[in-house]
């Protein structure tokens, strides 16, 4: 767990450079603050609608219904659904700031926008019977999300809106999740108008992040060995790693140092992200998942594979059907008009594996390669140029579809 712990830690330390005092100053002030209150703040209409799935979760959707620029959102436009990765939360689309975040680019021009939470995060850690302290609650995976997270929040988009069909877009797991429900309950494909798909998280037998190939390749022993500890979940930073944080870089300059000295201890450098303070990324990333999740996605790279958990031959044989392995997801049932996008930065979802999942989807729209050959997996939601790259494409796409 301390070495998951430590690949998290390293991540968000190389991501998030700075260069302005202002900047610090904004992300301590929405630091403690909840998606909903960060949204109201900017002058948003923000909501908090609770729901429940089919087999006990509640969660959260958070709705933007009005924008200080437009104003109530105009009914006659399909609502739009956004979908955060894996140990990510709503907050994830609006981090940095009402100028530049897509959620308030939608909004602003008149759109009706929820952004939606899964399972195990904090917006989604109650059940109508299982404490979170339980194992039992955290005996899920991205099949789960996909199969019973992802249909209770479109049912309550649409009902709540009287529309039909919704546009959705996705980062990472929140194309995963997509491409569970449609393959496995086809019809949901008619409730989408038009899929985005941003660092798509289907195929990864590509991955290039040594540090989670590695832990992949040693999925099940590392599985085994912090479950004997009683840990089932990736947690939320708890406020001691906040002050030490805070202790070891505790101004401007002193970050901008300790973020030097993750690079040369890393490699890693990430050339196009906003100017943040990591106040508040350790506040809102990560926002909690299962460790099952984890090692999902972990079986997925090393099998080559976008299919069920893999419980072992004998399980297996339990679950699907007398099947040796779990049966592949079936995406020639997709049939949702798909829109991609991914960089060629990326260490998670290589544009190999991209194009994998391009060939095999029956609707594909098109196929979008970022320009700047160092976009990488979290510039989608992260890049201070994310706009101009992206945005507002993916804006012109939803007003004309």
């Amino acid at each position: 767990m301390a070495l998951v712990a430590l690949s998290i830690v390293t991540v968000l330390l190389v991501t998030y450079p700075f260069t302005s005092v202002a900047d610090v100053t904004f992300a301590e002030e929405d630091a403690n603050l909840s998606s909903p209150e960060i949204i109201h703040k900017y002058g948003y209409n923000s909501e908090v609608h609770n729901i429940e799935t089919q087999d006990g979760y509640l969660i959260e959707l958070h709705r933007i219904r009005a924008s200080p620029v437009f104003g109530a959102a105009d009914s006659n436009k399909l609502p739009v659904l956004l979908m955060h990765g894996l140990m990510g939360s709503s907050a994830d689309w609006i981090l940095i700031g009402p100028e530049e975040s897509l959620p308030y680019l939608l909004s602003d021009r008149g759109h009706d926008v929820w952004l939606g939470n899964t399972r195990g995060n904090r917006y989604g850690r109650n059940h109508t019977h299982l404490p979170p302290e339980e194992r039992e609650f955290w005996d899920f995976t991205f099949h789960e999300i996909g199969l019973y997270d992802l249909p209770a929040m479109v049912d309550h988009v649409l009902v709540q809106t009287g529309q039909s069909q919704l546009h959705y877009i996705g980062h990472s797991q929140g194309t995963t999740m997509f491409f569970v429900l449609n393959s496995l309950r086809p019809e949901y494909n008619r409730k989408f108008r038009l899929m985005h798909a941003l660092a798509p998280a289907v195929f990864l037998s590509h991955l290039q992040n040594p540090l989670l190939r590695f832990l992949a390749q040693h999925e099940t022993s590392i599985m085994h060995f912090i479950h004997t500890f009683g840990i089932f979940e990736v947690k939320p930073f708890p406020e001691d790693l906040n002050r030490l944080a805070k202790t070891l870089c505790p101004d401007f300059y002193s970050r901008a140092l300790c973020l030097d000295a993750m690079h040369i201890m890393t490699g890693n450098k990430y050339q196009h992200m906003a100017q943040l303070g990591f106040p508040m990324l350790l506040r809102h990333v990560p926002a909690g998942c299962s460790l099952k999740q984890v090692a999902h996605f972990g079986q997925a790279v090393t099998s080559g594979h976008f299919r069920p958990y893999d419980y072992g031959t004998e399980e297996n044989r339990r679950r699907y059907a007398g099947s040796d392995v779990p049966p592949d997801y079936d995406l020639t049932k997709v049939t949702v008009p798909v829109v991609i996008f991914y960089g060629l930065g990326d260490q998670l979802t290589h544009p190999a594996d991209v194009r994998e999942l391009a060939g095999k989807l029956p609707n594909l729209v098109a196929l979008n390669q970022l320009p700047n050959v160092t976009f990488n997996h979290l510039d989608f939601l992260l890049a201070g140029d994310a706009k101009d790259a992206l945005y507002d494409s993916i804006i012109g796409n939803v007003e004309q579809a």
